[in-house]
C-alpha cells in the first residue's frame, strides 16, 4: 500500500493517479456466458490482481481530495464499455467496522444507513440507467430499483487496525459478504471508524474501491473512512447543509455517493465504463459543481457524474 501512495505523490495530475492506482489498460476480461463474475474471467495474466496475507483482490480505484489536480473537461469525452459485467439490479451492503470502540462523534452511520435506503429511485441514481453490459452478446441496461439497501452489519468483534491495509480492507469485505449472503449485484462498502483509516487517507484521496474474491467469484467493495477526519480534503464545509447532514459529514455523502456510481458502473475497475484519460464517471466530475440533491423526502450534498448520454457532468437523467 506504501508503495502506491508513494507512486501516486509523484504524480503531477490525478489523470496519473489513476493509472497508477489500479487501472490496467490491458485488463479487459471478456465474461462467460455465466454470471457472476469468476476469477478466471478477470485474472488475465494476473495483472492488477494481489494476493496476499490470504486474501485475493484488485488493485483500488482511488478518489482524489478535493484538492488534487483534475484535467479539464473536454466537451467530446465518452465513457468506453470494456466488455465486463456492471451492476444490473445495484444493492448498497453497509459494513460498519469497529464504530462501538471508536465511536461516532459525527454520527456517520446513521447518515449511511438513511442515504442507502432512499437513494433507489432518484434521478440522481437514475444516470446509471444509461450504462450497460453485454454478456454473451446480450446487452442488459443498469437499473434503478426503488429499494436500493441490501442490509447493515456492525461489526465489532474484530479490532480495526490503526491504518488498515489493502488486504486488510478486502478481507473485512469478505467477512461481510459471508455475513449477508452473496450478492451479484453487490456494492459492500467498508465503513472505518473515527480515527482507523487507511494510509494516505485526507491527504491523498478520500475512499476507494476495488474487488475481491469471495468463493471463486469477484466482489464489488469500497474501503470508506470516516470522512469527518478529512475535514475539508474530502468534503466537510464544501456546501450549505441540508436539514438532513451537517458541514461537518456532509461529506459522506458526496464521497460515498462517487463510490457507488463508480461500484455500480465499472465493478471491477477498469473493465466495465471507462476513459483512459480521466477515470471513471465520478473522476470526470470530481469536486466540480457540489449541490444538495434530492432524494424523494430527503437531500443529500452530492457531487455530478459523467453522462455518455449528455456529454457531460450532470445531476439527474434524463
Amino acid at each position: 500500500m506504501m508503495d502506491k501512495l508513494l507512486r501516486i505523490v509523484g504524480n503531477v495530475t490525478f489523470v496519473s493517479t489513476l493509472a497508477v492506482a489500479g487501472c490496467s489498460s490491458s485488463s479487459d476480461a471478456t465474461p462467460s456466458a455465466d454470471t457472476p463474475m469468476t476469477v478466471q474471467q478477470h485474472a488475465v495474466a494476473n495483472q492488477g490482481w494481489v494476493h496476499k496475507n490470504g486474501v485475493t483482490y484488485y488493485m483500488p480505484h482511488y478518489m482524489g481530495t478535493r484538492f488534487m489536480s483534475y484535467p479539464e473537461v473536454k466537451p467530446d469525452i465518452q465513457m468506453v464499455y470494456r466488455r465486463g459485467p456492471v451492476l444490473v439490479a445495484p444493492k448498497m451492503y453497509l459494513i460498519i467496522w469497529g464504530y462501538e470502540l471508536a465511536g461516532d462523534p459525527s454520527r456517520v452511520k446513521p447518515l449511511l444507513k438513511q442515504y442507502a435506503k432512499v437513494i433507489g429511485g432518484s434521478q440522481y441514481n437514475n444516470i446509471y440507467t444509461q450504462y450497460s453490459q453485454i454478456i454473451s452478446g446480450v446487452q442488459t441496461y443498469i437499473t434503478n430499483p426503488s429499494n436500493q439497501f441490501g442490509a447493515i452489519w456492525s461489526d465489532d468483534a474484530n479490532k480495526v487496525p490503526a491504518h488498515p491495509r489493502d488486504a486488510q480492507i478486502a478481507a473485512e469485505a469478505i467477512k461481510g459478504v459471508a455475513h449477508f449472503g452473496y450478492d451479484p449485484n453487490g456494492s459492500y462498502v467498508v465503513a472505518t471508524p473515527h480515527l482507523h483509516s487507511s494510509s494516505g487517507f485526507g491527504t491523498l484521496w478520500c475512499a476507494y474501491h476495488g474487488s475481491t474474491i469471495f468463493e471463486g467469484k469477484v466482489i464489488s467493495y469500497t474501503d470508506l473512512p470516516y470522512i469527518p477526519d478529512a475535514g475539508a480534503s474530502c468534503g466537510a464545509n464544501f456546501t450549505s447543509p441540508p436539514p438532513d447532514e451537517t458541514s461537518v459529514n456532509e461529506g459522506v455523502t458526496i464521497v460515498e455517493g462517487e463510490e457507488y456510481g463508480e461500484s455500480v458502473t465499472d465493478p471491477n475497475p477498469p473493465s466495465g465504463w471507462y476513459n483512459k484519460f480521466y477515470g471513471e464517471i465520478g473522476d470526470i466530475c470530481a469536486w466540480q459543481n457540489i449541490v444538495n440533491d434530492p432524494f424523494g423526502s430527503k437531500s443529500y450534498t452530492s457531487q455530478p457524474m459523467f453522462s455518455n448520454a449528455s456529454g457531460f457532468c450532470v445531476h439527474s437523467y434524463p
